[in-house]
């Protein structure tokens, strides 16, 4: 069970004798209970930024809610901040949301909330096993190798664009302008790429995928669509097309988890069964783009 630091102390239950029989035995009722644990707690990554979010209690008397905070899964909770109640005479579902800024890109923290009604009572810390790992993203626009081969390659970890035939591309681009058709490739053969589809927004993909790791070594480009890259170096990035640009350059948006073998890109749930050991494994090696020929698409 979750300890905390900070020194609050959970009232006790208010007691009050309401009777007594002819045997002098009292009769004890609980007026004020304490208040009850808020529930449905996840967390949302961002670059040098965590987004918590809990469901508030069906409860009329809530005061405010007290934010968390750990390097530990199990102890060390320290109370970082809080949200104000809102009135809910009607005992609605409402949302919260707290943004913990006061973080470090590629440390991993760990958060509980509480709720606190206006006698001062504080209820215990929420159960759900939450912990966030803040990384980079930002945005670049890269060109097709035919149009400018100093542009058409991007490194991940410092979020550049570099040279094609630079060993710190990660990944560059190339054209079929006969199919009007661009291709997303990896930088070497111990670079994986994995096209998880259309999404609605950048944070739709929180996880790199455990397996669908396919062996060509490229992906056809389609603006909307979210791309899963794993490094030679085994960390996990994602790049999401967004538009097609009148140069023939195309923009991503782009986010590259720092920790090695962390699959966390943009966490919406929570987060308790995948465990970044489980990618630390032997993968398939790509195929170079240069290794297929001309006519391989």
């Amino acid at each position: 069970m979750k300890t905390k630091l900070t020194s609050i102390l959970l009232a006790l239950f208010a007691l009050t004798l309401i009777g007594c029989d002819d045997d002098d035995d009292a009769i004890l009722v609980d007026s004020d209970p304490v208040p009850a644990t808020p529930q449905g707690v996840f967390s949302v990554t961002g670059d040098e930024a965590v987004y918590v979010y809990f469901n508030g209690i069906y409860e009329r008397d809530v005061d405010e809610y007290l934010v968390y905070r750990s390097l530990n899964a199990t102890t060390g909770y320290t109370a970082i901040g809080a949200v104000d109640a809102v009135s809910n005479p009607d005992l609605d579902l409402i949302i919260y949301e707290y943004v913990d800024s006061d973080v470090t890109n590629g440390v991993t923290y760990y958060y509980a909330i509480s709720a606190v009604d206006r006698a001062g009572q504080v209820s215990a810390l929420s159960a759900e096993d939450v912990f966030d790992t803040p990384r980079p993203e930002g945005q670049a626009t890269i060109f097709p190798m035919e149009i400018d081969t100093s542009l058409a390659g991007f490194n991940l970890a410092t979020g550049t664009v570099v040279t094609l035939n630079s060993a710190a591309a990660d990944v560059w681009i190339d054209s079929d302008t006969i199919r009007d058709i661009s291709y997303l490739n990896v930088g070497n053969d111990l670079i994986d790429i994995q096209d998880m589809g259309f999404t609605g927004s950048f944070d739709d993909i929180g996880w790199a995928p455990t397996d669908g790791w396919p062996e060509l070594g490229w992906v056809e480009i389609v603006v909307g669509h979210t791309y899963v890259i794993w490094t030679e170096d085994e960390n996990f990035a994602k790049m999401r097309a967004v538009s097609e640009n009148g140069s023939g350059s195309i923009t991503f948006q782009w986010a590259f988890q720092t920790v090695v073998g962390n699959p966390e890109l943009a966490p919406a749930q929570p987060k308790s069964t995948d465990r970044p050991e489980d990618y630390l494994k032997p993968r398939p090696g790509a195929t170079l783009m240069s290794d297929l020929g001309s006519n391989a698409r």
